[in-house]
Order: C-alpha cells, then sequence, then structure tokens
C-alpha cells in the first residue's frame, strides 16, 4: 500500500480511537437507553417490604430492650442518696409511666392485624417516649447536678472556709503568695461550679418527648453545664489539696 493511503487509514484509525474515548458517556447514554430497565426480582423487593410477622418481631425486641434499661434505672434511682425526694419522685413516675407505657405497647403490636397498625404502634414506641433519648439520660442528669449541689459543692466550700481559717489563723506562718493564689482560685472555682450546676437538675426533668422533638439540644446544654461545673469542682479539689499539703 503506497505510503500515503498507509498514512491516512492510520489517521483515521486514530480518529475513531479519540471519538471512541471522548464519546464514552453518550455511547453509555445511547445503551442504557435502548436496554429496557430489568424487573424487580422477589429477592429485591423482600428487604424493602417487611412482613407482619417481622414488624413485630422488631417491635418485641425494642420494647424487651427498653423494658431493661427501665427496669434497672428504676432500682438505681431509688437507692440513689444523692437525689431530692422531690427529683427522685419525679424521676420515678416517669420511668415507672414509660415502663407501664411499654407493656401496654407490646400487647398491642402483638394484636396487630396489618403491618400498617404494627408500623404505626412501633413508631409510637420509638418516638412518643423517647426512652433513650429524654427519660434514662435526664434521670442520670438530675442526679449528676443533686449530687454537686448537695454533697460535693458544700463539701469542697466547707474546705475552703477552713482552710481561710488557718492560713489566717494557727498556721498564719506558713501562708505564702502561692498558698493565697491557691486558696483565691478555689473560690472562684466553687463561684463558677456552683453558677453552672444551679437548677440543672429541674432544667433536665423539665424536658418531655415533645420538647426534645422540637430542640434537640435540650438536654445537651444541661449536660455541659454540669460538665463545666464538675472541671471547676475538680479545679477546687485540686487548689485544696496543695494547701493541705502545704500545712503538713
Amino acid at each position: 500500500m503506497p505510503t500515503r493511503i498507509t498514512g491516512l487509514v492510520v489517521a483515521a484509525a486514530a480518529g475513531i480511537t479519540g471519538l471512541a474515548l471522548i464519546g464514552t458517556p453518550a455511547f453509555a447514554d445511547a445503551a442504557s437507553t435502548a436496554t429496557p430497565t430489568p424487573t424487580p426480582t422477589p429477592s429485591s423487593t423482600a428487604h424493602a417490604t417487611r412482613t407482619l410477622a417481622e414488624i413485630q418481631a422488631s417491635g418485641a425486641k425494642a420494647i424487651s430492650d427498653r423494658e431493661t434499661k427501665l427496669t434497672a434505672a428504676i432500682a438505681k434511682v431509688t437507692s440513689d442518696t444523692y437525689l431530692t425526694s422531690s427529683d427522685r419522685s419525679t424521676i420515678l413516675g416517669t420511668l415507672n409511666a414509660d415502663l407501664v407505657a411499654m407493656k401496654s405497647s407490646a400487647s398491642t403490636i402483638a394484636a396487630d392485624t396489618t403491618t400498617t397498625q404494627a408500623t404505626s404502634d412501633l413508631k409510637t414506641v420509638l418516638r412518643k417516649y423517647r426512652v433513650y433519648a429524654v427519660a434514662l439520660p435526664q434521670a442520670r442528669l438530675a442526679s449528676d447536678a443533686d449530687r454537686l449541689t448537695g454533697t460535693t459543692l458544700p463539701k469542697l466550700t466547707k474546705e475552703q472556709s477552713t482552710l481561710a481559717g488557718l492560713l489566717s489563723g494557727k498556721d498564719k506562718a506558713k501562708s505564702t503568695t502561692a498558698l493565697q493564689s491557691d486558696l483565691s482560685d478555689m473560690s472562684a472555682q466553687l463561684s463558677t461550679a456552683s453558677h453552672d450546676a444551679s437548677g440543672q437538675a429541674s432544667a433536665a426533668l423539665g424536658v418531655t418527648p415533645s420538647t426534645y422533638d422540637s430542640n434537640r439540644s435540650a438536654l445537651s446544654s444541661v449536660k455541659s453545664s454540669l460538665e463545666s461545673a464538675r472541671t471547676a469542682a475538680h479545679k477546687a479539689q485540686t487548689d485544696a489539696k496543695a494547701i493541705r499539703q502545704a500545712l503538713k
């Protein structure tokens, strides 16, 4: 074949190759358009649609798990010596009411005769009562708050007063700028802890499932305040320890 013809053939082949690469998406679209969409097989649709028995089994498991958690929480709250009697009563009221609701829901879902009924009743268990999102965490937060305000901070405040008396009294000779600084910081940390912990038990117990649905951070703000209070209380304890060590 003459050289000029050979070159044209090679160029044409290269051009076809280049068009094939650049035009891949277009050819892919054409192919997908020409190929009919396959009919879903029974195995691919079975996963999307649950049977009544499957929904009931899921409901039974969800309810059983919540009943176990609620029962354990009720026992713990009952024996919690840090909770005020008022807060304990409020918490137990919520936990016991939720437990009764779980038992009732279990019977309801087990008796449902359609997937629509069972699905609706299961959603009620998950969304109306908010056992995991509200009832259980608010009980823990209220206990933490009562422990801080009723036990930890009063003890530290008494300790701060005792140390201040020692540094200005019988141990005055041992007082240093560093110890006075620790004492001052201890006072400041106690003030911060008291401020951050104040009213948090009531704030936690005031959250309801509907409140949570409209404001998902309702309990998060309580948790954040209590973490800040615990941090400040820990710093106050560190200051007290440093002063006690120096006065030995």
